[in-house]
């Protein structure tokens, strides 16, 4: 099970430093630019906001989602107040940053001023509030209705939306579920019935109903362009989270065609290529473990062995510390 938390926090990356070479990009200049879908690492179009980065590095997607890693680790627990300290420095260190969420910059702003976002009417559904909560699913694997709890607490800390609230629940829920391999997907009833299980970990039923709607699109064997027009592929929250289960269950008995699909989830208009990415990556790396990817470009991927040493000892602590943290201490 240690080698599905290196794999979860490698797939997620890899997924970004793919997925953002071609973020907002339209299919047309995709296949005009590349000669057709990106297979690998590649240099970032000049229209897609990752222009001038290398083909291996990562966004700053991934960047928070380490940083809340580093921090369980340093903390030995899910700490928002400590969180929240690394990303204020973060935030001030303006060279480092990637292109950055926007709302996430301005809800460190106001955070640090004194200023509630609930007081600014500062809300916000970008499915980068609930990418870090990818973390904590690991961390309380053994526990899906805690880990909702924790993914709710450390998104909600600088995105506030029903949305967020849904989708960080239900994202931290189900990478607990891969990791622990509860679930046989190769059954499509299992599949599907997962689904309707992740609607438990939901409270607001228009976001239950992005769910069915993937159960809807499974059944009825829609195919990657429908789903996107269908259920949308642009950082609302209620688009990439649903668009991202969708691929990774309709290919789930081929992991590199899921993999390269999520990447590849332009669609005709462009889409939020890094953040699906992400999210498949992580969704198979905690099913599959390091199997799902390809050798190459894992060893090509900036950082990776400070991402696996990372995630290495968060599966040292998690283990050490799961009969405390089951009297549910976050």
């Amino acid at each position: 099970m240690g080698d599905k938390f290196s794999a979860v926090i490698v797939g997620s990356a890899l997924g970004d430093a793919i997925g953002k070479c071609v973020e907002d990009l339209t299919e047309e200049e995709v296949y005009s630019f590349y000669g057709g879908p990106v297979e690998g690492f590649v240099e970032p179009h000049p229209k897609s906001p990752a222009f001038g980065f290398e083909p291996w590095e990562v966004s700053d997607e991934t960047t928070i989602s380490i940083l809340l890693l580093e921090s369980i680790l340093e903390r030995k627990s899910i700490d928002p107040y400590h969180f929240f300290e690394k990303l204020l420095k973060w935030r001030k260190d303006e060279k480092s940053h990637r292109y950055p969420d926007p709302t996430l910059l301005t809800a460190i702003d106001l955070l640090s001023s004194g200023i509630s976002l609930e007081s600014a009417g500062f809300y916000s559904s970008s499915i980068e509030g609930a990418l870090r909560s990818v973390v904590v699913g690991l961390f309380h694997f053994y526990n899906p209705y805690l880990s909702a709890e924790g993914g709710r607490l450390v998104s909600l800390i600088t995105h506030r939306s029903k949305e967020i609230y849904d989708v960080s629940g239900m994202l931290s829920a189900l990478i607990s579920h891969l990791v622990s391999g509860e679930w046989n997907l190769e059954d499509t009833s299992e599949r599907l019935e997962l689904l309707s299980h992740l609607q438990e970990f939901a409270k607001y039923d228009a976001n239950k109903r992005a769910i069915k709607k993937v159960q809807e699109l499974l059944e009825e064997g829609s195919g990657l362009e429908e789903a996107i027009f269908q259920l949308g592929n642009s950082s609302y929250a209620l688009e990439a989270f649903p668009l991202s289960l969708f691929i990774f269950l309709k290919n789930i008995e081929n992991p590199q065609r899921a993999f390269f699909e999520a990447v590849n989830s332009y669609g005709k208009f462009g889409g939020d290529t890094d953040a699906i990415g992400y999210l498949v990556g992580a969704y198979l790396g905690a099913y599959f473990g390091m199997s799902a990817f390809d050798t190459e470009l894992v060893e090509k991927l900036e950082k990776v062995d400070y991402y696996i040493s990372l995630s290495e000892r968060l599966w040292e602590i998690t283990m050490e510390n799961i009969p405390r943290r089951q009297d549910h201490v976050l």
